[in-house]
């Protein structure tokens, strides 16, 4: 059973995603930095990038951004001053400057209307005759001149809630069209959503109960929330927040999971801990534990890139086949896209996450100042802890 537990008071704001009590997600609930993934802007095209295909186009707050060519539909090429609307795809990262595109997504919890876009398909996560049910249904349910994606909670959703998500999904690029019509250049047009609204769309099956010790601060959901004076309690959150950031997170069998980031990707290493029989069964019973419990800790810890999980060697196929189904179905509740793609002849299964969010580690820790960076100090009071490599 999924619960979000949200946390207003006595400590630094944050909601957490349980699932059978262990934590899935967190989210501080911090202000959003004002250029976010998803936001959208009237920008003014800039300086043209002949060598790599691309422009800048000016944003609000002398900020600009960088829109890619191929992020143009329709072979647009704007010329110097043209006002234009854009949306975030990736925010600012150090020098790097916002990744923008003018092929417009408008999510919503049933469906994605692509205003500049003429495609109609079902979400990426499904397979099969679902996803060919799904992308006929989107094909007939379109909006004329846009394209549509039906997402894999329409699956279950009657045809008159889709229709309804899609109307509200037209008003607002409406509104948007209408502020770009009529404002100046470079301005705000739509906001990203907060952490909260975000993971209700985002999320594949709906919590089935939300605990808050602040109702008036979760009012803003629209949906019934419980009160509750300490929802972080209930599952002892901060406990599991600092074990999941840890290098080393144990395995209820007694194995463990080490997990190493690098600039090339993550690294995770399968042991058996503490048994010392390692005959097959031990064995595949620890990899089937680890494929699971890597793929929470990697959607946890808002990992992207290129993952490496390097199991505990296994003599069958069949063995491998299953630990890697076990991992394919423990990944088909992340709603960021997560692919396996195999084992590799060493033995080493291969997966890529889409790079989505700012990693957990930069959004609830700060860099130690005693060790010069390879360290993190923690949270609050009862949170405090060291984490060094």
């Amino acid at each position: 059973m999924k619960e979000l537990l949200i946390r207003s008071q006595g400590g630094k704001p944050a909601a957490a995603l349980t699932d059978g009590g262990k934590l899935v997600a967190y989210f501080p609930l911090s202000p959003q930095p004002f250029i976010s993934p998803e936001a959208l802007f009237l920008g003014k095209a800039g300086r043209v990038l002949k060598n790599l295909e691309a422009m800048f186009v000016s944003l609000p707050g002398g900020t600009a951004g960088f829109l890619p060519f191929g992020e143009m539909p329709g072979g647009q090429r704007p010329g110097g001053g043209d006002s234009l609307i854009v949306q975030v795809k990736k925010p600012p990262q150090g020098k790097k400057a916002a990744f923008l595109t003018m092929d417009i997504a408008l999510p919503g919890r049933l469906a994605v209307l692509l205003p500049e876009s003429k495609v109609a398909h079902a979400s990426t996560r499904l397979e099969g005759v679902e996803k060919s049910a799904l992308t006929r249904t989107a094909a007939r349910l379109k909006p004329e001149g846009m394209g549509l994606v039906l997402r894999a909670a329409a699956l279950n959703a009657e045809e008159k809630d889709i229709l309804a998500d899609i109307k509200v999904l037209q008003n607002t690029w409406q509104d948007i069209r209408q502020k770009a019509q009529t404002g100046p250049a470079p301005a705000l047009l739509l906001p990203a959503p907060d952490p909260l609204a975000r993971l209700l769309r985002e999320e594949r099956e709906a919590p089935s109960r939300i605990l808050s010790d602040d109702l008036r601060a979760a009012q803003s959901l629209g949906i019934h929330v419980e009160s509750s004076p300490d929802p972080f309690a209930l599952y002892n959150i901060p406990h599991q927040l600092r074990q999941a950031l840890k290098r080393r997170v144990y395995l209820p069998s007694g194995g463990t999971l080490v997990i190493d980031p690098c600039e090339a990707g993550t690294v995770i290493d399968v042991n058996t801990g503490r048994n010392s029989v390692r005959g097959q069964d031990i064995i595949l019973k620890t990899n089937l534990e680890a494929a699971r419990e890597a793929a929470r800790i990697i959607r946890l810890r808002g990992v992207g890139g290129i993952v490496l999980i390097d199991f505990i060697d296994m003599k069958t196929e069949g063995h491998r086949e299953r630990v890697l189904a076990a991992f394919e179905e423990a990944v088909k509740d992340d709603p960021v896209k997560t692919v396996a793609h195999g084992f590799t002849q060493l033995g080493i299964l291969e997966a890529t996450r889409k790079k989505a969010m700012p990693a957990l580690q930069a959004q609830t820790l700060t860099p130690c100042s005693v060790c010069g960076g390879s360290g993190y100090k923690g949270f609050s009071e009862e949170e405090t802890d060291v984490n060094h490599a």
